[in-house]
């Protein structure tokens, strides 16, 4: 189509362009745009684009086809970059027909981003003012028919609240990638009241008709009431009063958190590393006199949890670019041999050149003899170059698989390089993937070449991927794919001493793993090489005494002790961790039971070269998170820090964690987030058992200052503690219904605190 035509048809095409959700990304994960498309004219065969409003970010397309007065809509998903302003463009024949500007706002990791759709999403609004301590939180209003259907466009998104909205519009692929999104983190919220009917309509399961799907009830009629007295109850608070119209419901997969009666107000199932919330009245109703007594209602329905916190993605940059770097089989000459060569070669062409010239008495041969010399070596050294490279390009891919329980589904995070014998471009398609660079350098730089990215129905194609002589280009391929299930059992079991102990046994999926770890807490039991379906017992002490290294040495505690350096696969393997498990950063396996291990063939999200000859060699790491059963006592329960997790939140001044304990500096503090396990749910909160053991320079009078934070009134509490075991009054204030506990230390101006030991135990009713 030529350019006259091409302009005519613009005066009849009309784009709209939805941005993220409502505007709004996280800086980590992918960001969706959905773009709508309305042709009135002739048909258009074009090109979409999406680009950042700098020349140096990354290009994302796919090929559209419309036809006359058609309508379509379009998913691009576009990674985290540092432009607010994004351009979308369709073309056709290379010639501009539309564009249109949008701006993203981009959310840092420890912001709260929730998604509303409503029949009145602005009464949510409030939520705006429901953040995490010390961050941000955001509201989108969003529609369904915006919603992604492929779940990397949904990490941006922490909470998802439906209320009084017909879920039927949602496609059978927005609902797959709504599971997914919740079992790899997610936190979905479901309104009910008078509306309910239609909110659940679309979550229940179609191929078994089950009236439950991912909820954890089954949804009945309504029921009027006067007063929703229990809420009162468990916040301590003045009520609005009635009528509200409350869903009767029977419970399924969850667990009730607030009961009234023989009604459940709010009911949750956790699925994988999400959660799923059932609330019984309309969402966007206050049931309370106060406002701030109904952020505190959602404060405790939400938490703190950001979806991002257990994905597994490459981290650092340096660390993955060392690991795809070391192709097995590909060694550049060791500098001995080039030493070797260098003094051969000098020796020949001089010395030994001359002598021999010499004995021959024909010195003024060296006219001839040098530049054969220099020729007969230059073609030894091009040679075994040539040898060294190869004649064929090499795609070396080194993937993690994350599969949390009962999730049957695993994010895949995979670096590849693509290697090259000589210059030139190459077109490469990844399957069932999306694509983005990577950083160049530990401090995180670009690669020096931007991406063009072509959208297609089953993967991407990367465009043009320059390569120069024996160098490798890299990249990172994300994507989520089926995984095969392991069988797993695991309990926990209480000893004579008051000890936990974690037994059971478990069956391997349909892949062979080589060097399997069970990982738990701060400990593991190496399993060996398991066969495909093979069972295996295992028993181990969940509160073990920690070995040397701490939860940020990630790669030691999967590979053990064995030197790296020296070995060509452990390396690539210890590399490839420390660019998922950067020293220093959060451990995402800190919480709950992990089955680890390595898989050499049939690495998902395949990579191939457009019609060109290559080799592939591949690797990659799974991560099982198995569930684990013992934990639901009836009654009276104590939970203690075998089962509860500690991570720094933030610092100021020098500080140094470690699992055990921490040092503080003089004046600095920092602030940690205790996290009681999945699964184990306190309804009551009866007692708060804080445990502080160390010193200051020595001296057991200067002990840190210790504050909690407290819930219901969304401000620290300074607590008078000194070292030893201390109860907490009012411990309710200070647990959510979720199980997560906020405490600051500080020391003492002139007085740093060494913290060997820092612990918490809950005690309260089921």
């Amino acid at each position: 189509m030529d350019g006259g035509p091409a302009a005519a048809q613009s005066a009849g095409l009309t784009m709209s362009v939805t941005a993220g959700f409502d505007g709004y990304c996280h800086t980590s994960g992918w960001c969706p745009l959905y773009v709508i498309l309305s042709n009135e004219g002739a048909g258009i065969e074009g090109e979409l684009r999406v680009a950042g409003d700098t020349t140096d970010l990354d290009e994302y397309a796919r090929l559209v086809v419309l036809p006359a007065n058609s309508r379509k809509g379009y998913f691009l998903y576009v990674p985290s970059n540092n432009s607010s302003r994004l351009v979308v463009q369709l073309l056709a024949d290379g010639e501009l027909i539309s564009s249109r500007s949008v701006t993203i706002s981009w959310l840092d990791e420890q912001s709260r981003l929730y998604g509303v759709a409503s029949s009145d999403p602005s009464a949510l609004n409030f939520l705006n003012d429901v953040a995490p301590p010390g961050a941000g939180a955001a509201v989108a209003h969003l529609d369904l028919q915006s919603l992604p259907s492929n779940p990397l466009g949904w990490e941006s998104l922490d909470v998802l609240i439906l209320n009084d909205v017909d879920t039927t519009f949602l496609s059978s692929e927005q609902r797959r990638a709504l599971e997914t999104w919740v079992a790899h983190g997610g936190h979905l919220i479901v309104g009910g009241g008078a509306g309910a009917a239609r909110t659940v309509s679309g979550l229940t399961d179609p191929s078994t008709g089950s009236g439950r799907g991912l909820l954890p009830v089954t949804v009945g009629g309504a029921r009027s009431v006067d007063d929703l007295w229990a809420l009162g109850e468990q916040f301590g608070a003045a009520l609005s009063t009635g009528p509200y119209a409350v869903s009767e419901v029977v419970l399924g997969d969850g667990e009730p958190l607030i009961e009234q009666g023989d009604l459940v107000l709010l009911a949750r199932r956790v699925y994988g590393t999400g959660r799923v919330d059932f609330l019984a009245f309309d969402a966007g109703l206050n049931p309370f006199v106060r406002w701030d007594d109904n952020s505190r209602l959602w404060e405790n329905i939400v938490g703190t949890r950001v979806v991002g916190a257990r994905r597994l993605a490459v981290r650092n940059g340096y660390n993955a670019r060392d690991a795809v770097n070391a192709i097995p089989g590909l060694k550049l000459p060791s500098t001995l041999q080039i030493l070797a060569f260098m003094l051969v070669y000098t020796l020949l062409i001089g010395p030994v050149n001359y002598v021999v010239l010499r004995k021959l008495d024909r010195r003024e041969l060296a006219w001839l003899t040098i530049p054969v010399l220099i020729a007969g070596f230059t073609g030894c050294a091009y040679l075994t170059g040539f040898q060294v490279r190869g004649t064929v390009a090499i795609v070396h891919r080194l993937a993690v698989v994350y599969v949390p329980q009962e999730a049957g589904v695993g994010r895949v995070s995979q670096v590849v390089g693509l290697f090259s014998p000589r210059r030139t471009n190459y077109d490469v398609r990844v399957t069932g993937a999306q694509v983005r660079e990577i950083s160049d350098s530990y401090y995180g730089g670009p690669t020096g070449q931007r991406l063009r990215v072509f959208e297609e129905a089953d993967g991407v194609t990367v465009a043009g991927l320059r390569v120069d002589v024996g160098g490798i280009q890299p990249f990172v391929a994300e994507g989520y794919v089926n995984a095969p299930p392991v069988e797993a059992d695991p309990k926990l079991i209480g000893d004579t001493a008051g000890g936990l102990w974690l037994e059971g046994m478990a069956r391997n999926g349909s892949l062979p793993l080589k060097e399997a770890v069970l990982i738990v807490g701060g400990g593991e039991q190496r399993l060996g090489d398991l066969e495909a379906g093979e069972e295996f017992t295992f028993s181990l002490p969940l509160y073990v005494s920690l070995p040397s290294y701490s939860y940020d040495d990630m790669p030691g505690r999967i590979l053990g002790t064995a030197g790296y350096w020296d070995d060509q696969t452990l390396y690539r393997r210890y590399e490839l961790l420390q660019a998922l498990f950067p020293y220093g950063a959060s451990n995402s396996l800190a919480e709950g039971v992990y089955l680890v291990g390595w898989v050499e063939e049939g690495v998902p999200l395949p990579v191939e070269v457009v019609d060109r000859s290559h080799s592939t060699v591949e690797m990659a790491l799974y991560v099982y998170e198995l569930p684990v059963a013992g934990l639901e006592a009836e009654g009276e329960i104590a939970i203690g820090p075998d089962i509860i997790t500690r991570q720094m939140e933030s610092s100021e001044g020098y500080v140094d964690v470690w699992p055990e304990g921490c040092y503080i500096d003089s004046g600095a503090e920092v602030e940690f987030r205790f996290t009681v396990w999945s699964g184990v749910v306190v309804s009551q909160v009866d007692e708060l058992v804080l445990e502080m053991q160390g010193s200051s320079n020595g001296d057991p009078t200067h002990p840190p200052a210790v504050a909690l934070w407290n819930w219901e009134s969304q401000s620290w509490d300074e607590f008078g503690a000194g070292w030893g075991q201390h109860s907490v009054f009012n411990p309710g204030a200070y647990v959510l219904a979720s199980g997560e506990v906020l405490l600051r230390l500080t020391a003492q101006e002139d007085w740093p605190a060494s913290v060997d030991v820092l612990t918490i135990t809950i005690k309260g009713q089921r």
